[in-house]
């Protein structure tokens, strides 16, 4: 039977466990809204582009550096002011891509109507960039029978595999094999 003792260390090392868990734990990430949305022409002209999400949309438009992927795209047509109008200059159509590699985010420009002169990327607000998951997990187990012993798991897909090694009260080393599943 444990001492009152061991009962209040056991509790203190509990709930300072609980306060890292809690203070380290990671927010949950909050998701763009991504449903569908009409242009809006503003006051100064300025358009809030149309919002149509394609989950199999077409290859892109130009190349996509190596190492990067394409995770937005858009596509802006530009009618000629009035003078250049005047002069029999038609709408261009320029094609923009968002792409990102592990740590960056940039943007490739291209028009089919000609050769895209200049390109300027100005980062407002750094992205964050969700870290790579960590499909390992260890520690010590500590049983009320006061058996000590070192657990490890790892996370695969939606199954958690894990193995356990605990030395009991009486010398005897017990090993364990678990498996559950992610929810």
């Amino acid at each position: 039977m444990p001492t009152l003792r061991q009962l209040e260390v056991v509790g203190i090392v509990a709930l300072v466990l609980g306060l890292l868990a809690f203070a380290f734990w990671p927010a949950k990430p909050l998701h763009e809204d991504v449903t569908p949305a009409p242009q809006i022409v503003q006051v100064d002209h300025s358009v809030i582009a149309q919002r149509a999400p394609d989950a199999a949309p077409p290859p892109a438009p130009h190349l996509i550096p190596k190492g990067f992927h394409e995770v937005r795209r858009d596509t802006v047509t530009v009618a000629p002011a009035p003078a250049a109008a005047a002069s029999g200059c038609p709408p261009v159509h320029v094609d923009l891509s968002l792409v990102r590699d592990g740590t960056e985010q940039r943007v490739v420009a291209s028009s089919p109507d000609g050769q895209v002169v200049s390109a300027i990327d100005v980062p407002i607000e750094a992205a964050v960039i969700p870290p790579a998951p960590k499909p390992w997990a260890a520690g010590l187990a500590y049983g009320t029978d006061h058996s000590v012993g070192l657990w490890v798991d790892r996370d695969v897909g939606k199954l958690v595999l894990g193995a356990q090694v605990t030395r009991q009260q009486d010398g005897k080393v017990q090993a364990q094999l678990r498996a559950g599943v992610r929810f």
